[in-house]
């Protein structure tokens, strides 16, 4: 075995340690396990992985790129694993990364070229290697702490599969780059203006990668407040168009109160004439003056009680059995748009499902409460047709064209205020549980 070239190889390979601190800073909320069993199942992964390509490069000299598979592909199956993101979220964070670290390799090689003109690729020096870990190292510090921040934003908020499959061949485009650019032989840097065409296009292609991930970073950013936008647009015009509602019945009721004490005498007269025909007849004639729809009162919070009257009202139009157990404080624990948000796509999802339903198999249960004086439960049952439509683990729309944003609208919303949201199914009955911790003791209203 060639020692130097065991350790060299083995520091070469070093950089894939600040690649996976990278791509775990990037679904630190994503994590299957806790931080310290991912830790430990991570470098020993990596260790090994090292210490085999590191032996394979000291025995057979075998060229650097071939063994890129060797180490990459069970690494990244370790992250896949770790993780609960999608493939499609896990493998744009790796490629873009790799495509990062694919230039390191490359500003080595140079710094190896100029300190050994007439070397080549696969005698890599034990110099340029440790100078490759230190730049890694360096990048990596620098970018750790706002690639931390930013990239979880857009991992947890967004779940739109072809913007994260898109991004996959720009990424793969500077990586493959990297792997074409690097000089067999480092002489060839040597002649003529090479060297200074050589740096002039790595410096340009990190340049342009790093303007893509800024503009790729705002462009999904507006995505995403412009959904969030929306969401609220749509919860605001329903509590808009109920409000309305229940003004319109409140004055409808305040004119039949008005009249009333006319009915009295009238209904009066009618009696001490004897005219029970003439009374029935009144009678119903007054009731048909009623307003037709009554809007019920869950709770004293007047949005969420619109959005309830407006989903209550939907589910007996499509003829589904709804019942509410409504237990929530006047100003809850979280803001008002964002309960209606919550119970919206709980309902509206609910309803959808029922859709497939046979009419008389239609059912929603929804429980809203505080429990222990310390956590708001939210608890809904609803019928579907036991055919649940699944990716990735995650639950879609039962609608055809339907990706489940509402099931993560509602995670997402529950995560925001230390929360969780848990999904699953039963046999033929769909559950949505959501709990979300609150700092004050509230008493129930009921009590």
């Amino acid at each position: 075995m060639n020692v130097n070239a065991f350790f060299t190889s083995l520091i070469t390979w070093y950089l894939i340690f600040p690649s996976a601190m990278l791509c775990f800073a990037a679904m630190k909320n994503q994590l299957r396990y806790d931080v310290k069993r991912t830790r430990i199942l991570v470098i020993s992964t990596l260790l090994a992985a090292s210490l085999v390509v590191a032996v394979l490069k000291s025995l057979f000299m075998i060229p650097r790129n071939a063994l890129i598979p060797i180490i990459i592909i069970p690494s990244y199956i370790v992250y896949y694993k770790s993780v609960k993101a999608p493939v499609y979220k896990s493998l744009s964070v790796a490629v873009l990364v790799f495509a990062f670290m694919s230039f390191f390799v490359n500003i080595a090689n140079g710094f190896d070229a100029a300190i050994h003109p007439h070397g080549v690729l696969n005698d890599f020096s034990l110099d340029a290697a440790i100078f490759q870990a230190v730049i890694a190292t360096i990048f990596t510090a620098l970018v750790y702490r706002p690639f931390s921040r930013s990239a979880p934003r857009i991992i947890d908020g967004l779940d739109v599969p072809r913007v994260y499959i898109a991004s996959v061949p720009v990424w793969g485009i500077f990586l493959v780059f990297n792997l074409l650019i690097s000089p067999r032989k480092y002489e060839t840097l040597h002649v003529n203006l090479m060297q200074i065409a050589y740096w002039g296009t790595l410096i340009l292609f990190l340049t342009l990668l790093c303007l893509l991930c800024v503009l790729f970073y705002y462009i999904v950013s507006d995505m995403m407040e412009k959904a969030a936008m929306e969401e609220k647009n749509r919860m605001l015009e329903i509590q808009e168009s109920f409000y309305q509602a229940q003004m319109r019945y409140i004055d409808e009721n305040a004119s039949v109160r008005h009249d009333f004490k006319h009915t009295i005498a009238t209904l009066d007269d009618m009696s001490v004439k004897g005219d029970l025909q003439a009374i029935r007849d009144y009678i119903n004639q007054y009731k048909s003056l009623q307003p037709e729809r009554e809007t019920m009162s869950f709770c004293k919070n007047v949005p969420v009680n619109a959005i309830l009257n407006h989903y209550v009202h939907l589910a007996e139009n499509t003829k589904i059995a709804i019942d509410l157990e409504i237990d929530i404080p006047k100003e809850p624990c979280i803001p008002d748009v964002e309960l209606c948000s919550l119970l919206g796509n709980i309902l509206e999802n609910a309803i959808l499902a029922c859709d497939d339903v046979p009419e008389p198999d239609r059912f929603i249960d929804l429980a809203v409460r505080i429990k222990g004086g310390s956590n708001l439960i939210i608890v809904c049952t609803n019928s579907f047709d036991g055919s649940p439509r699944m990716k990735d683990g995650q639950y879609l729309s039962t609608r055809s064209c339907g990706s489940g944003l509402g099931l993560k609208s509602i995670a997402s919303t529950a995560a925001k205020y230390g929360g969780i949201a848990r999904f699953y199914h039963e046999g033929k009955e769909f559950c949505s549980d959501v709990m979300i911790p609150i700092g004050v003791k509230y008493i129930s209203e009921n009590s």
